[in-house]
């Protein structure tokens, strides 16, 4: 299936690893011009040299941390100057470190705050700008099952992600007259360094051992397993081209059935 990406420009922040380099590869390999944008240079070189060998298209790279205003509104600017216009951002962020409700300090839940909510408004707030001048463009922000399905282990990633799915509705009831789509991403547990922390995290909670909490994790989904970054970047991909183009305003679970199983 041709879905349209030659002579698009997608930007994907956080994307030296995880589910970012994932997604940045999946549209690399659709013949779209894509800006992958991290915090660590030498991460984000690795991973447009890991793009460019699978694909044969490498990545225009940025440093930028999303968690500081001018360095989202420099990377969205210079996307722009190099590359003339935005067709598809991916706010992406880290997730937030997580801890038991009565532990959860303040500064802890101000992290979480500006490293998982502000962190993609500000990317989703620049990149509309642009958008809007166009009169077109996708907005997709990444947030995860438990912003629908809250769980102990995860209490910040839970409240994080809830006020993602918000934004993301007000953001495509403005954006929808300028012919911009807005949707949500709700990984469940994927096989990437962020469910290696919840693995610990969650054995950490019940006493266990990790493998006993993966396997824990891995039964709460319909599949009975952890998805792979690969699948979750091949629906993404389809989620922001023209084939899904009435699409909008709504949330895809990538998750092998964790919120139903739940």
């Amino acid at each position: 299936m041709n879905l349209g990406y030659e002579g698009k420009v997608v930007v994907v922040t956080a994307g030296s690893g995880g589910l970012g380099r994932s997604i940045a590869e999946e549209f690399a390999s659709e013949g779209a011009t894509v800006v992958i944008a991290a915090r660590n240079k030498e991460r984000l070189q690795a991973a447009a040299d890991q793009i460019a060998a699978k694909t044969g298209v490498t990545p225009l790279i940025q440093l930028a941390d999303c968690t500081v205003e001018s360095d989202i509104a420099a990377l969205v600017a210079d996307t722009v100057s190099r590359c003339g216009r935005i067709d598809v951002m991916l706010c992406n962020s880290v997730g937030p470190r997580t801890a038991p409700f009565e532990d959860m300090t303040d500064a802890l839940w101000r992290e979480a705050f500006e490293t998982k909510i502000l962190a993609q408004i500000r990317c989703a707030r620049e990149a509309f700008r642009v958008m809007k001048e166009q009169r077109s463009g996708c907005i997709l922000f990444m947030a995860g099952t438990h912003g629908r399905q809250p769980r102990t282990y995860s209490v910040t990633a839970g409240v994080s992600n809830a006020a993602l799915i918000n934004a993301s509705k007000v953001l495509a009831e403005a954006a929808a007259p300028y012919d911009i789509r807005v949707n949500v991403i709700n990984p469940g547990p994927i096989e990437t360094e962020r469910m290696v922390y919840l693995v610990k995290e969650k054995a950490t909670e019940l006493g266990i051992s990790e493998p006993a909490a993966k396997r824990i994790l891995a039964d709460v989904t319909l599949l009975k397993r952890f998805g792979l970054p690969e699948e979750v970047a091949a629906a993404v991909v389809f989620l922001a081209s023209a084939r899904a183009s009435f699409v909008t305003g709504t949330m895809l679970d990538i998750d092998g059935g964790q919120v139903q199983a739940i």
